[in-house]
């Protein structure tokens, strides 16, 4: 179950999650990455604590999104870098969030300082953070036509239940360390699954964004503050955009194209550069 939820197809085309024989598959295929290429898997600390209440009854197995995130990451960051010590963090906070019940036992976060939010929406302290999920505290500045409010933790997870059979994610350039850390980071999937209706014919998603994070000497995060265009990644899933409108981070900084050249004033033209 740990493994299973909110999982869509491997493949387009394909039924509800992936099988249990798919998944060993993706075991088998995660060591082979790993033999080959040298490639670690993310170390996301605090699964072996006793007395841990686990939301399914388990800790997770995190083979499936470690495969998916080795196969389609971007960087590599070196053994030890701040790049890598941001992502193995930002990581466990993910893994303590989604999968223990008791936000007392998350060892991640601060439990008397901890706020997160997004894009200058609500902030959420620790409490309120783990009853509503990470969906809702990412989502909650979108337009209620396109993140209905007042979403359980349960509503959220189905909402996106059947879209990808994994969501990796990865720090791309780390630009401050301790104590107020600011980072770049990507999210993709291959949309394989179904979405509100809309179903996927495999396309990469990808979503970028900015984040800032204090964080305390024990490296436990404090504030965190993310920023992304929801918007933008939710009407893609929704079939009113191509998944190419969030390539390269053109949703964050713009297609890099000269307004005169969309313009047509720049077509064909060569421009004498030698006075600059």
């Amino acid at each position: 179950m740990c493994q299973t939820h909110s999982q869509g197809p491997a493949k387009a085309g394909g039924h509800g999650p992936m099988s249990n024989e798919e998944i060993e598959k993706a075991r088998v295929e995660l060591s082979d990455v790993k033999a080959r290429t040298g490639m670690k898997e993310p170390t996301r600390s605090f699964m072996d604590d006793p007395g841990t209440k686990w939301r399914f009854g388990a800790p997770p197995d995190y083979s499936l999104a470690n495969l998916y995130y080795l196969k389609g990451k971007t960087m590599n960051h070196p053994e030890g870098s701040l790049e890598q010590v941001v992502e193995n963090l930002v990581k466990t906070w993910e893994f303590e969030r989604s999968h223990k019940l008791d936000h007392t036992q998350h060892k991640s976060v601060s439990q008397e300082k901890f706020l997160i939010g997004a894009n200058g929406g609500k902030m959420f302290d620790n409490v309120g953070a783990n009853q509503v999920g990470n969906y809702n505290v990412l989502l909650e500045n979108c337009d209620e036509s396109m993140w209905a409010k007042n979403q359980s933790w349960d509503d959220t997870h189905h909402t996106f239940k059947g879209a990808f059979a994994a969501f990796p994610w990865e720090v791309l350039k780390v630009f401050s360390g301790p104590p107020l850390v600011t980072f770049s980071w990507r999210h993709w999937a291959n949309f394989t699954g179904t979405y509100k209706g809309n179903k996927g014919k495999g396309e990469l998603v990808n979503m970028y964004g900015f984040a800032t994070a204090t964080v305390s000497p024990t490296l436990q995060l404090e504030t965190v503050q993310l920023y992304f265009d929801g918007k933008e990644f939710l009407e893609v899933l929704e079939g009113k955009k191509p998944a190419s409108v969030l390539d390269k981070a053109k949703s964050v900084f713009g297609d890099y194209i000269p307004q005169a050249e969309k313009k047509g004033y720049l077509s064909g033209e060569t421009v004498d550069c030698s006075c600059f």
